[in-house]
């Protein structure tokens, strides 16, 4: 008998209510934790971009090049030279 009194006292209670939700602020989640701050930017030193090379150069460092290779190539340098030439 005890075991249908107890019965109907749990039947007979109210169900409870959900606890609350604690107050969060907007535009935040929960179970997040704050990101690690960005490093400190520093402004670097410019660098001077060397010079451009001249056409004299680009055409002296050709020719020692097809010597080192010692390739058979014909071409008319004039034409390359008008070619290429600003």
């Amino acid at each position: 008998m005890a075991i249908i009194t107890k019965m109907n006292e749990f039947l007979a209670t109210r169900p409870g209510t959900a606890p609350t939700r604690p107050d969060i602020k907007p535009g935040t989640t929960p179970g997040t934790t704050p990101s690690k701050p960005g490093p400190i930017r520093r402004d670097k030193p410019s660098v001077d971009p060397r010079p451009k090379a001249k056409i004299d150069d680009v055409m002296k460092r050709f020719m020692t090049e097809l010597r080192k290779s010692k390739m058979a190539i014909k071409f008319d340098l004039s034409k390359l030279k008008s070619r290429y030439d600003d």
